[in-house]
């Protein structure tokens, strides 16, 4: 039976009609209609830049000013198209788009064409509704709490309900017509402080990944804001004209796109992609494919996204390297969906939903990823089950040098003494006055026995644990077996044995130990090197002859149970000895065993 995958929320899985193969997803349907739709709404764009340009040529104001708003509509309109471009299931781009309408509606008046002027009076503010709403929608397009919802209402009345006794009052009625001019200014002015406070407030929450996303928009609109009302109060104050006001606020609000065009340039604001282009993803099968988790990321245009596997066995979520996570212990904006195979828990995304305004593009693509998201769980339950078994292998080296040490103190504490002291009792017994000479002679026979049993029992402590390693660390032990040896031999280190681990520095010695006899007893080496090198992560071990060669890990113990214990510490074991070349053998022991 074939296997499908879902995503769910809240335990109950969406169900959605299987598409037929070959078509379309709604998504790609949208997109694919959109892009030549797009382009038509460019060509249009233009025609109505050009149509300004050309009556402004014969409008009653210098030429300068159509110019002015035409390019400022221009930079909106392009910033519209290019943003709906790369994100299609966004509203900004619309939003844009309509800021663009508002700018070129503004400045129809200038014109000095018949019912212009009455609709640019209408039309007058609402450039700065709109970008109170782009500002508190970016990036996903719609609206988070009711803090913004209220905000952008508030400002859109200020931009169109306030406006109204501007051009519906009679001009006799100047009393009147200031009161609602000011009534606008300070309302328009709250709205402005609340808009430059909440995008104050999600920069500093925001996930440092979305930052290269955010940051443009969000640091020129908190200065847009609340340099639009302020510069119109300062120019009043200094005696400036209605003109110079204008230009300021046109200058800035033209400077608002410009800030979302400079986060695309950066390549925070990334094109998206739909439902069929992960499907395609999936199919693919070549050794440098991303992780689910950058798939979905890329194609969903959030940064931060992560996706987290459930672990049947541990009855957890997991992230990508096997360590614990829970997905479900977040607060809004950070919102989560599970991903279901058939009915089995398998994973949840984990996105910020002030990126992704649609929830139902993840369920979708949880959907399509599910057996994706299946596989890479197995991998991360596989990689925490893999990091567990090596730490118990850690131990039990740990636990195997301990016991090494134990006995080597044991030997050295207690069974050397009572030899130490039966030689003596021998000697006192051969030097005795009324000994006879035969007995002299078996006494100082047994205290040489007892000297030689003792001298290879002391020979056998330093090989379990040498006095050296542990008095004077691995380089004056590495200097002592360098130092023994009847052949030519060379030490290089710079290694500095305070900052070494017990494990690590007693494995770097028995390596350099079996090396060195290899190349004495095996290899008939005339001359051998040994090099000790410390970098930032890893302690290297390399010891080189000139020997016959052909050393292999499976002829023998030795070697084999050398690179069993460096793979227990998670390091790399390298043995190069071709016939009659020498030996190398070459160690990797990272420090943080």
């Amino acid at each position: 039976m074939a296997r499908t995958a879902q995503a769910s929320t809240g335990g109950r899985p969406p169900t959605s009609p299987d598409r037929p193969p070959g078509s379309a997803s709604p998504e790609a349907r949208r997109t694919g209609g959109l892009r030549p739709a797009l382009l038509l709404l460019a060509v249009f764009a233009l025609a109505f830049g050009a149509l300004q340009l050309a009556a402004g040529t014969v409008a009653p104001v210098p030429y300068w000013v159509p110019l002015a708003f035409t390019l400022v509509y221009s930079i909106w309109a392009a910033a519209g198209i290019i943003a709906w471009w790369r994100r299609p299931l966004s509203g900004t781009g619309g939003l844009l788009l309509v800021g663009a309408l508002a700018v070129f509606l503004g400045g129809a008046g200038n014109l000095g064409l018949p019912g212009l002027v009455e609709l640019s009076t209408v039309f007058a503010t609402a450039i700065l509704g709109v970008t109170v709403h782009l500002l508190h929608a970016f990036p996903s397009g719609r609206l988070h709490g009711a803090l913004s919802v209220t905000t952008v209402a508030v400002g859109y009345g200020v931009t169109f309900l306030l406006q109204m006794p501007l051009y519906l009052l009679p001009p006799d009625a100047s009393g009147l017509r200031i009161a609602a001019q000011w009534v606008q200014s300070i309302t328009g002015l709250a709205v402005m402080v609340v808009t430059a406070v909440v995008l104050a407030r999600r920069l500093r929450s925001a996930d440092p990944r979305n930052l290269g996303v955010l940051l443009p928009l969000y640091a020129y609109g908190i200065l847009a804001v609340l340099l639009i009302p302020l510069s119109a109060n300062l120019l009043g104050l200094l005696g400036g004209d209605s003109s110079a006001v204008g230009v300021v606020q046109l200058v800035v609000l033209a400077g608002v796109p410009v800030a979302f065009l400079a986060g695309v340039l950066l390549g925070g604001y990334a094109q998206t992609a739909d439902v069929d282009v992960l499907s395609a993803w999936l199919g693919t099968a070549t050794p440098t494919r991303t992780s689910v988790g950058s798939a979905l990321s890329r194609s969903l245009g959030d940064d931060s996204l992560r996706v987290a596997y459930w672990s049947e066995e541990r009855e957890l979520f997991i992230d990508e390297d096997g360590e614990p996570t829970d997905v479900r212990d977040q607060l809004p904006p950070r919102l989560w969906e599970e991903v279901r195979v058939e009915s089995r828990l398998v994973g949840a995304i984990s996105y910020d939903g002030r990126m992704i305004a649609d929830r139902g593009s993840v369920r979708r693509a949880g959907r399509v990823l599910g057996i994706a998201l299946d596989r890479e769980r197995l991998t991360a339950a596989l990689l925490a089950s893999n990091e567990a078994l090596l730490r118990s292998r850690l131990r039990l080296v740990e636990t195997a040098d301990r016991e090494r040490g134990r006995i080597a103190r044991d030997l050295h504490d207690g069974l050397q003494v009572q030899l130490v002291l039966l030689a003596l009792e021998a000697q006192q017994i051969a030097n005795a006055d009324d000994a006879h000479p035969s007995t002299t002679e078996a006494a100082t026979a047994l205290r040489h026995r007892i000297d030689e049993a003792a001298a290879q029992l002391r020979r056998l402590v330093h090989a379990v644990l040498p006095s050296a390693l542990v008095e004077r660390g691995l380089t004056a032990a590495t200097e002592d077996l360098v130092d023994r040896l009847d052949i030519p031999a060379t030490l290089t280190s710079d290694v500095d044995d305070r900052s070494l681990e017990p494990a690590l520095a007693q494995s770097a010695y028995l390596i350099v130990a079996e090396a060195l006899t290899n190349a004495v007893k095996h290899s008939r080496a005339r001359s051998v090197a040994v090099e000790l090198r410390r970098e930032a992560t890893a302690l290297g071990v390399r010891v080189v002859d000139d020997g016959a060669g052909g050393a292999s890990l499976e002829n023998g113990t030795g070697l084999k149970g050398l690179a069993d214990r460096v793979d227990a510490l998670g390091g790399s074991f390298v043995v190069t000895s071709p016939v009659g070349g020498g030996t190398e053998v070459r160690v990797e022991l990272p420090c943080g065993s």
